[in-house]
C-alpha cells in the first residue's frame, strides 16, 4: 500500500521571518563564578506567589509591590533556571550550561499590551557556559531584534532599554 502526502494549503497558518543579533560576552573568570555573580544580582521570582496572587484576584498595587520585592539589583527577577550542562554531562564529557529565564513582570506586562504574541519572547533567556578552553561565556539574543517583527514603537523602545541592560549586566559581570 502507498500513502501520498498531499499539502494542503491553511490561510489560517502564517510564517514570518526576522533576523536575530545574538551578543556572547566572554570572560576569562570560572563558570561558577559567572553564575554566582550572576545569581547575585538577580531576584528570586516565585511562581506559586505569582499564583497566589492570581487565585485572590490582586489588585495591581499589590501586584507590583510584590513583584518589586522579588525584583534583585539588577531590576530582574529568574523565572526559571535551567542546569542543562548538570544532565547533559551525564551523557559524555562534563558541561557548564545554565539557562536563565529571566525578567521583570512589569515591564514585560507593558509590551504585552501592546502585542500579546510578545509573550512568546518574554521573559528572555539568558545562557551562560564554558567552551572547554577556560572561557566561560555570557550570551543572549537581543531583545529589540526579536521583537522588531511587530513593528511597534513602544515596544522597540522597551525592548532596547532591556538590551542595553542586559548589555550592562554581562560586561559588569564578565
Amino acid at each position: 500500500m502507498t500513502t501520498i502526502a498531499i499539502k494542503i494549503p491553511d490561510e489560517r497558518v502564517q510564517t514570518i521571518n526576522y533576523t536575530v543579533t545574538r551578543v556572547i560576552v566572554s570572560s576569562e573568570k570560572p563558570f561558577q563564578e559567572v553564575i554566582e555573580a550572576i545569581e547575585s544580582i538577580l531576584g528570586d521570582g516565585k511562581y506559586s506567589v505569582f499564583e497566589e496572587l492570581v487565585d485572590a484576584k490582586a489588585p495591581f498595587e499589590q501586584v507590583e509591590s510584590v513583584v518589586e520585592s522579588m525584583l534583585g539589583q539588577s531590576g530582574f527577577m529568574k523565572l526559571a533556571v535551567f542546569n542543562t550542562g548538570g544532565l547533559l554531562s551525564l551523557m559524555g564529557k562534563a558541561k557548564n550550561v545554565k539557562l536563565y529565564l529571566l525578567g521583570n513582570p512589569l515591564i514585560a506586562n507593558q509590551m504585552i499590551e501592546h502585542n500579546p504574541v510578545v509573550g512568546l519572547y518574554v521573559p528572555p533567556r539568558l545562557l551562560v557556559y564554558d567552551d572547554y578552553e577556560g572561557k566561560t561565556h555570557i550570551t543572549y539574543d537581543k531583545l529589540s531584534s526579536i521583537l522588531s517583527q511587530f513593528d511597534n514603537e513602544f515596544i522597540l523602545k522597551v525592548s532596547q532599554k532591556l538590551d542595553q541592560r542586559f548589555q550592562e549586566i554581562a560586561v559588569a559581570i564578565a
